[in-house]
């Protein structure tokens, strides 16, 4: 799961809107700790994401 930042929210949803978004899929490490990913559809996210932002999901 990928935390939600405020360039990535819909000011319409509010403080209640969601907080994670995904899940998301670890294609590649790119150094400790900086992931590269892919979402269900098979796209590859522009840049990649730093674990503090970052969520174990579990199917």
């Amino acid at each position: 799961m990928r935390k939600v930042s405020l360039a990535t929210k819909n000011p319409m949803e509010g403080t209640l809107g969601t907080t994670w978004e995904g899940p998301y899929e670890i294609i590649g490490i790119l150094r400790s700790g900086t992931y590269r990913l892919r979402d269900a559809n098979g796209k590859t996210l522009d840049h990649p994401w730093n674990v503090e932002h970052l969520k174990y999901y579990f199917k």
